[in-house]
């Protein structure tokens, strides 16, 4: 954490901890406190601002993680998380057609990031487009095997195993 004292190094540490613990036991509102009891020239610190959008997520706040995911991307261009963050928010507030545009414009980016195609497949697969939804699956089953079972309990994906019924 850049130019932060010790102390200040120790306390946010402390309270990032803390919200990360909460987060995992589904305690978003005490995690979002912990967040909040960080000095406020600390909380647009990168480390904070991942945890936060976490939170977000968990007190489904997409405005606000929208906001972040949209501040990490310009901030670390080069991690493809950020705009995968993003197109879920985006998702939540405008729906799946704002979503797709976001991972489309990165896509070309990231040709080895399993998790773009996967979501693309995801979104496309709710609005009916079954078959260019399995396309986008064999894609990131491609790269990444142990996507075939995280899809097998996706909701946005019951269209696409629903095609295979006789």
């Amino acid at each position: 954490m850049p130019d932060m004292s010790p102390d200040d190094k120790f306390a946010a540490s402390r309270h990032m901890q803390a919200a990360v613990g909460y987060l995992g036991l589904g305690m978003a509102e005490e995690a979002w406190n912990e967040l909040e009891s960080i000095a406020p020239q600390h909380r647009a610190l990168l480390d904070v601002l991942k945890i936060r959008l976490e939170v977000c997520r968990a007190m489904a706040k997409w405005d606000h993680m929208a906001e972040i995911a949209g501040h990490l991307q310009a901030s670390e261009p080069d991690d493809p998380s950020h705009a995968i963050d993003l197109a879920h928010a985006i998702r939540r507030i405008h729906g799946e057609k704002e979503a797709v545009t976001v991972l489309e414009n990165v896509r070309h980016r990231f040709p080895q990031e399993p998790l773009l195609p996967y979501n693309l497949a995801c979104y496309r697969a709710v609005t009916g487009n079954i078959a260019e939804a399995k396309l986008l699956l064999a894609e990131a089953f491609s790269m990444d095997a142990s996507l075939r079972i995280t899809s097998l309990d996706d909701p946005d994906l019951v269209g696409v195993w629903d095609s295979f019924q006789p």
